[in-house]
């Protein structure tokens, strides 16, 4: 006896969702995740129509100003959410200085976006701490729980 085709394309279905996602994929889900964010915190949202390739992922009006965004995943170790502040395009690392005014980072495993100012991070990679440091160390940190925006 033969599968059905409901049963076929449920098995296709779920192989798709626990295949390895691309770059593509991962900064798609990112961009997605950090504009429905927006929108739920009352925020108007503009996607760049001719700039794909731009270092602009999407605009956000807040009062009287636009602010640009480049959106970024993270993943988590022990304490920490990690997440990349630049690109890392054919091996050669771009920052996004002058270029962006807040990151806006989603967690898939926290389900949760960050908005972070550019002029706070160091040019390669961020993190936003989760809990306090084992060492006691309360200087220079930030804090995931200052910046959250809300789930996607």
């Amino acid at each position: 006896m033969g599968s059905s085709p409901i049963a076929s394309t449920f098995a296709r279905a779920v192989k798709f969702e626990t295949r390895t996602l691309t770059p593509s994929e991962i900064g798609a889900r990112a961009e997605a995740a950090v504009a429905s964010a927006l929108i739920r915190a009352g925020r108007s949202v503009f996607l760049p129509v001719f700039g794909i390739n731009s270092r602009i992922d999407l605009v956000y009006a807040d009062a009287d100003r636009l602010v640009s965004v480049q959106c970024k995943t993270a993943r988590i170790s022990g304490d920490v959410l990690l997440f990349h502040t630049c690109s890392h395009t054919n091996y050669v690392r771009r920052d996004y200085s002058d270029q962006v005014d807040v990151f806006g980072i989603h967690s898939p495993a926290r389900n949760l976006v960050y908005l972070v100012p550019t002029s706070e991070l160091p040019r390669t990679g961020g993190t936003l701490r989760l809990a306090p440091a084992r060492n006691g160390q309360r200087k220079r940190i930030m804090w995931a729980d200052d910046h959250v925006l809300g789930p996607p």
